[in-house]
């Protein structure tokens, strides 16, 4: 099966955008988070996205956008999960990646969680867009509105190339001003400062993400555009 013929299924299942990286890509991986360390036979890297609808920023409410949220959860790791299951019925050996939740990393004084793969990083080895100062993932065509997936592979495929597009101008802070718990520096992210200010809980309520702003004012949320 070469790279094509995985890339039609990935489509075909869902997924908006897909790119292949070769894992020598992740040489630069913190221990213990390399593909390798997940699934030691890993040689490439599939990774996916599906488009994150645009409307959702411009609800009153947050309610839209959480709903929305937690669905692309589910409809990526379904592609995770049948993607995965058809390539091992075709001899390939895979793992899929959870896109949000679980992971085995949490330091709860940080209040600081890690993924099992950062699919950002992942994303970039595969093409599939450049890191922001608001450190999402900007793709050329759907900006930072995307939602990514993965998949281990034990088998070598022809890669795509890395994205030669750039993003943040000089200079630009929009993300970083916009932030109401100033957790955002310009290359990482305080996830503590972030959670305080994300999640809103109300009594027999639920739930709702109750803050969007990094990607909402960023120029490229819907796309990378040229700016004066």
């Amino acid at each position: 099966m070469n790279s094509e013929e995985v890339k039609g299924k990935v489509f075909r299942l869902g997924a908006d955008i897909c790119g292949i990286a070769p894992v020598s890509r992740f040489d630069g991986a913190p221990e213990g988070f390399h593909p390798c360390d997940v699934h030691p036979g890993c040689r490439s890297v599939v990774v996916f996205a599906s488009r994150f609808p645009l409307g959702t920023l411009n609800a009153r409410t947050k309610a839209p956008y959480t709903l929305v949220r937690n669905r692309m959860v589910d409809k990526v790791d379904l592609i995770s999960f049948y993607l995965s299951d058809e390539l091992e019925r075709n001899g390939i050996v895979s793992v899929p990646i959870p896109s949000a939740e679980p992971y085995d990393s949490w330091d709860q004084a940080r209040r600081h969680g890690r993924g099992i793969l950062s699919l950002k990083h992942a994303g970039a080895c595969a093409g599939l867009g450049v890191m922001g100062r608001n450190t999402l993932l900007i793709n050329e065509q759907y900006g930072n509105m995307i939602w990514l997936g993965a998949v281990l592979l034990s088998v070598e495929l022809e890669p795509d190339p890395a994205a030669s597009y750039e993003c943040c101008i000089d200079g630009c802070t929009v993300c970083l001003d916009a932030c109401p718990g100033n957790a955002l520096d310009g290359t990482t992210i305080d996830q503590k400062r972030c959670r305080e200010q994300s999640v809103a809980y109300s009594d027999g309520g639920g739930w709702v993400l109750s803050c969007n702003l990094c990607r909402k004012v960023c120029p490229h949320h819907g796309g990378v555009r040229t700016i004066p």
